[in-house]
């Protein structure tokens, strides 16, 4: 008797093996692989941070992201030229030359005799009738006191020497000279030059027009080094203050508030004997004196043209690059201290705090890139984190481009073009500049917090002349009782 097949016996269960060799995972052709992703998520970077890791992680994006909206800012200060169709001040200065309306007193406070010959002699050579040139000498300095004595004899009846004991310290002079000659001058505007400056022969004239049409009781003009392709830092130099005289200062300048320099900078002389004249314990006075004069209501222009800018003389060696660091800061953080600027309206107060704070943040900047570069490449980050950390590059390489513009555009207004090194030297330069102005600002962190040099006094001394305190000067549009 045959079987029937289909009622044999059952087989043994077979029992699958896997292959030797796994088979990678193709996309549509099954289900993906047990365990896939999580497989993924522990080749992440952060996938074993602790919690230290993510709170430095957390402080570098803060850091860099302040880092970032800083140099922003600066760029977008930088642009603001080109922002606006119409510089502030451009039309004032293009405009016909009216008739002279206003005498000047051309004050110049001579610490040396460089460059002292040459500011004298363009200043005594103004086109216009009513220019006298005061040049205050501290009697002690042979040297300067002789060149300052060919300049009268050179320009009898507008070259007048006026002597004055500078305070001690190498830091206060000008502030102080200028204190000490502003008793000899006489009514009208008071212009203050810087000696090495080169002013333009129509300068006064200009500024002339533009008090009459503008009721200026203080115009700032502008002032910057020249152009030059050496020592290594003048290309990088020249390039900051191109921006600041073309467009930075503009840029304070409609927000309210004009931070104005001891050079190339002229005031009435009623309002410098209500204010008391300059600070001599305040090493950046014309800063100090800005900021009171605005508080009480001075009305401020600034004039910029390329054809008129003073060409002012540039430190002639690292180590006066180095001190005149110093004093910008330390002017900065005294200003600062004495809360004169909280007084301004918000606008302005804002743009207040950001100059007098600049140098603080500059060097801030520098520490943070050298902390940051020290740490990703030292400590050995992730890809992420070092990344990270090279974000603020990229508004760096912008600001450099800028950077290498703005050497062609101040070049041009020299009437010659720029050469490669210059422009190179505008890039390379960036970094051993911010490393100067770190050291400068720790100096004049520890020159205040020691307390050395004289201290900021709270009030000037009064000017011989000057009105009750409190009073200020009526303006012209204004009724003579208010």
């Amino acid at each position: 008797m045959t079987s029937d097949p289909t009622l044999a016996a059952p087989g043994p269960v077979l029992t699958p093996t896997l292959p030797a060799t796994p088979t990678p995972f193709a996309p549509n052709r099954g289900g993906a692989p047990a365990g896939s992703v999580d497989a993924v998520s522990a080749t992440l970077p952060w996938a074993d941070w602790s919690s230290v890791q993510w709170v430095g992680v957390g402080v570098l994006a803060v850091l860099v992201a302040l880092v970032v909206v800083l140099s922003l800012r600066r760029t977008a200060r930088r642009l603001y030229l080109v922002r606006e169709r119409e510089e502030l001040g451009h039309r004032d200065l293009d405009g016909p030359v009216l008739p002279p309306a206003h005498s000047f007193t051309a004050l110049v406070p001579a610490l040396g005799p460089a460059g002292l010959a040459v500011t004298l002699d363009l200043l005594a050579r103004q086109q216009h009738p009513d220019v006298h040139v005061l040049v205050a000498v501290d009697p002690g300095d042979r040297l300067t006191h002789d060149v300052a004595t060919s300049a009268v004899r050179r320009h009898p009846g507008r070259v007048r020497i006026v002597t004055t004991r500078a305070s001690a310290g190498p830091s206060s002079t000008v502030a102080s000279a200028l204190a000490g000659a502003l008793a000899a001058v006489g009514d009208g505007v008071v212009g203050v030059f810087s000696p090495g400056d080169r002013p333009h022969p129509r300068l006064f004239a200009l500024v002339d027009s533009v008090l009459t049409r503008t009721d200026a009781d203080a115009v700032q003009h502008a002032s910057r080094p020249a152009l030059e392709p050496s020592p290594w830092w003048s290309p990088r130099l020249a390039v900051d203050r191109w921006w600041w005289a073309r467009s930075v200062v503009r840029s304070h300048g409609r927000a309210g508030f004009v931070p104005l320099s001891d050079s190339t900078l002229f005031v009435r002389h009623s309002w410098l004997a209500w204010a008391g004249g300059w600070d001599a314990a305040c090493v950046e006075a014309g800063l100090d004196l800005g900021v009171r004069m605005t508080v009480a209501g001075a009305r401020v222009v600034v004039a910029t043209s390329p054809g008129t800018t003073t060409v002012e003389r540039a430190p002639g060696g690292l180590r006066d690059l180095f001190r005149a660091r110093t004093r910008w800061a330390r002017g900065c953080l005294q200003v600062l201290g004495k809360g004169d600027w909280r007084r301004l309206r918000p606008k302005a107060r804002r743009h207040a705090l950001g100059v007098l704070t600049e140098p603080l943040l500059d060097a801030g900047a520098t520490i943070l890139g050298a902390a940051v570069v020290a740490s990703t490449v030292l400590v050995g980050a992730p890809a992420v984190v070092v990344a990270l950390a090279l974000v603020p590059l990229l508004p760096a390489a912008l600001a450099q481009l800028l950077d290498v513009g703005a050497t062609t555009e101040a070049a041009a207004e020299q009437g010659r073009r720029a050469t490669a090194r210059e422009r190179l030297l505008v890039v390379v330069g960036a970094v051993p500049n911010g490393l100067v102005t770190l050291a400068a600002v720790v100096a004049a962190i520890g020159a205040e917090l020691t307390g050395a040099g004289p201290r900021v006094a709270r009030a000037a001394a009064p000017v011989p002349g000057a009105p009750a305190s409190g009073v200020r000067p009526a303006r012209v549009d204004e009724p003579a009782t208010r």
